[in-house]
């Protein structure tokens, strides 16, 4: 054994002694060395809280302004997000890389509660994406909603503290959409939260081509599009799990009914145009078998707005818009004017052939393009009544979910079989087909309101 500097012919330098005699034991590996990670310190840190009981697991909101942030042992997780992680965020005319760059912008400003609250979701929403669902997400995710209800100083919320109190609630909406097994109905609370937000603060008003606009274009992009399978969700009031692990305290759930709970807000944005005629046609729309969907007047705002949906491109301002956006506004024009018709079993006459333009985008768009989008793929997918049809849609669900990194179609998937199953029936016993009622019930089908942004 030699300490020291290592040179044989300095012995002042050097202080040299016999090695002691290696004993191993047979049955033991020569594995001298345990790594621990920062993940085990953390794991070995809540399994001690857990046997203190004045120190829990979760702290109140006071404790948790006293703890020394980790933020750089968080490195990993921002770099995620900043390189993949932000792909699954699905946006309408905001580009992936706008909102990005918007999200982690606002989440290095950290020095206020919704600033943490933001920083944590999107750290939660990285965790989440790179290992699925496992304690760092979850607890990233607690804390994330422990700033976002801590009190703000002076009582009221600046114009930076409500957009990043928007954008954190966006992306933990986000965060119940990425879930592996779909989604809670959460989702939508979050949602309605960022709106409230953006309402109370006026938030609007002073959101011209910065970060908060993009965020602001992605909360009501969500919110234009909720209307839809609330529209078509039976069970009107969230399940019972649902709103009491939220509300634990609530004694009556009328208030929580998904239809009473406002009217939708439109979007100020003049390219989200589309979404807000898709959101006012579900407030308008009646079951073919209610007595109301027979009226003159009924009839007429139909046609009103089937009008504005055909001519909806017109009246946008898309030249400087990116490729991707001006395409997808055009899958939206589709979907919606599809859905329109169907759902309305219109008799009068449509000035532009719907039917050739189905056929077109079944030969051109569902062929060759991707599509982020879960509500134009479910209107397409209610189109394709031939097996050439149906494998165009799959391989589109599959193509989109193998180049463009986004969320898993799982439960969509499932949702557009159903549609094909119902239409095959009707079909075999010649049986006239309800649209909106196949579509409610395919969606009504599932434990928890489904997603369609």
């Amino acid at each position: 054994m030699r300490l020291s500097w290592p040179r044989d012919n300095d012995n002042k330098r050097a202080l040299v002694a016999d090695s002691a005699p290696a004993v191993q034991s047979p049955n033991r590996r020569n594995n001298l060395f345990v790594n621990t990670t920062w993940q085990d310190m953390q794991v070995y840190r809540d399994i001690t809280l857990r046997v203190q009981p004045s120190h829990p697991l979760i702290r109140t909101i006071p404790k948790l302004w006293m703890q020394p942030q980790p933020f750089l042992e968080h490195t990993d997780l921002i770099q995620h997000f900043h390189n993949t992680a932000y792909l699954s965020l699905v946006t309408f005319t905001t580009g992936s890389v706008q909102i990005r760059d918007a999200l982690v912008r606002m989440a290095l400003a950290r020095d206020t509660a919704p600033g943490l609250a933001l920083f944590f979701a999107l750290l939660s929403f990285s965790s989440l994406h790179r290992s699925g669902l496992h304690q760092q997400a979850i607890q990233l995710k607690i804390l994330a909603l422990q700033y976002l209800s801590a009190p703000v100083k002076g009582g009221r919320l600046s114009l930076v503290e409500a957009a990043q109190h928007v954008a954190a609630s966006m992306l933990l909406s986000a965060f119940e959409i990425l879930l592996p097994l779909g989604s809670s109905s959460e989702w939508l609370w979050y949602v309605w939260g960022a709106i409230d937000i953006a309402q109370a603060t006026s938030l609007q008003d002073r959101a011209h081509g910065n970060d908060i606009h993009h965020v602001l274009d992605w909360a009501y992009y969500y919110n234009a599009v909720s209307r839809f399978p609330i529209y078509h969700w039976r069970h009107k009031p969230l399940p019972p799990d649902t709103t009491a692990a939220k509300y634990p305290n609530t004694k009556d759930v009328a208030h929580l009914s998904l239809t009473r709970y406002r009217p939708a807000l439109p979007s100020p944005n003049p390219t989200h145009a589309i979404l807000n005629l898709l959101s006012e046609l579900c407030d308008k729309l009646y079951d073919p078998w209610d007595p109301r969907s027979r009226g003159e007047d009924y009839h007429n705002s139909l046609r009103t707005l089937e009008s504005r949906a055909e001519n909806v491109l017109s009246t946008l301002n898309l030249v400087n818009s990116d490729a991707d956006i001006i395409l997808g506004v055009k899958i939206w024009q589709l979907a919606t004017r599809i859905y329109l018709s169907r759902a309305s079993q219109s008799q009068w006459e449509s000035t532009i052939n719907l039917e050739s333009e189905i056929e077109e985008a079944f030969d051109g768009i569902v062929t060759v393009c991707l599509c982020k989008h879960a509500f134009p793929l479910l209107i397409m997918a209610c189109e394709a009544y031939t097996d050439e049809r149906r494998a165009a849609i799959i391989d589109l669900i599959d193509r989109t979910e193998r180049d463009s990194f986004v969320r898993n179609f799982g439960k969509l998937r499932d949702m557009i079989q159903s549609v094909w199953v119902q239409q095959d029936l009707h079909a075999d016993g010649d049986l006239l087909v309800n649209y909106l009622g196949i579509i409610s019930t395919v969606i009504s089908s599932n434990t928890t309101l489904p997603f369609f942004v």
